[in-house]
């Protein structure tokens, strides 16, 4: 008797997340970055491209008008506004909704924000992280993270410079 392989039918795509947050975990103020970091919107860009990014309404208005939607990304946001609309991006009313918008992909991003990030935490396989060498204030932060269950696969250090007022680490880690 022949036996079929459904290991690949049965891959789940990776659910991943990219955040940059300070040394208290903090990732927003006022519905917008506390820091300017002109390489890390670089690195964002690098990981997001040609991706699914599922983010709240909030971070997805906290985007410059004229970079919304997100070019080269399928952008989906997730509100309980049931007439809200964003031209070229996907509108999603549950967390569900918005991960089979993302289809059948290899990876799908989660963007934010904070409420996003501790709903799907749990279900997170990857993690691209900025760690902003900084304590600064605001009013969002990124759940806790259970260091254990991680896996360290690249880590990058990026000085303070004239074009960056704190030092800061990419980092990618993986659920062991």
């Amino acid at each position: 008797m022949d036996s079929l392989d459904n290991s690949a039918q049965d891959k789940k795509p990776v659910l991943a997340m990219v955040v940059a947050m300070d040394k208290h975990r903090l990732i927003g103020a006022d519905n917008g970055l506390p820091w300017r970091l002109p390489d890390d919107m670089q690195w964002f860009v690098q990981q997001t491209m040609g991706k699914q990014i599922i983010m709240g309404r909030k971070t997805y208005e906290s985007i410059p008008a004229m970079f919304r939607p997100l070019k080269g990304r399928h952008n989906i946001v997730l509100t309980r506004d049931h007439a809200y609309e964003a031209p070229g991006a996907t509108i999603v009313h549950s967390v569900e909704a918005a991960l089979a918008a993302a289809g059948d992909v290899e990876e799908m991003i989660i963007g934010g924000g904070a409420n996003l990030y501790a709903q799907l935490l749990p279900q997170t396989n990857r993690l691209y992280l900025t760690l902003v060498e900084a304590a600064l204030d605001g009013d969002a932060y990124f759940p806790e993270i259970d260091w254990p269950a991680w896996r360290e696969t690249f880590r990058q250090h990026h000085p303070t410079d004239e074009r960056h007022n704190f030092a800061f680490t990419w980092l990618i880690v993986e659920r062991i």
